[in-house]
């Protein structure tokens, strides 16, 4: 089976600028990073009223931010996406209040509104 978890970011406004949505996907979330560490998610998705706007890889570095007003947030390096599960443009039935959560790949599939 596979396990494969995916990195959930949703956004509550988008610009349609690749670099601003790149930006913003990839600093001051709430999350556990030894959760991404430790379940190996490296497959970032942007997520805007739940269809996938963007896809991204975890590439070198993530950490946390040590002082100013994202204190204890996470941060990663992203790059765009060149696996085998591209899900931009998919969109999901998706519904959590927390805008930064995991879910392991096959179950979001069977989220998916076709």
């Amino acid at each position: 089976m596979n396990t494969e978890r995916v990195l959930i970011i949703k956004l509550n406004e988008i610009k349609n600028e690749a670099e601003w949505l790149k930006h913003r996907v990839s600093k001051a979330w709430k999350i556990n990073l030894d959760t991404i560490y430790k379940k190996n998610i490296t497959h970032v998705v942007a997520m805007y009223h739940q269809q996938v706007i963007a896809d991204y890889t975890i590439v070198d570095q993530m950490g946390y931010y040590l002082s100013g007003p994202d204190t204890g947030r996470v941060w990663f390096d992203l790059e765009d996406y060149t696996g085998s599960n591209p899900l931009k443009g998919k969109t999901f039935d998706y519904k959590t209040a927390n805008p930064a959560t995991t879910k392991i790949l096959s179950e979001l599939m069977k989220l998916e509104v076709k």
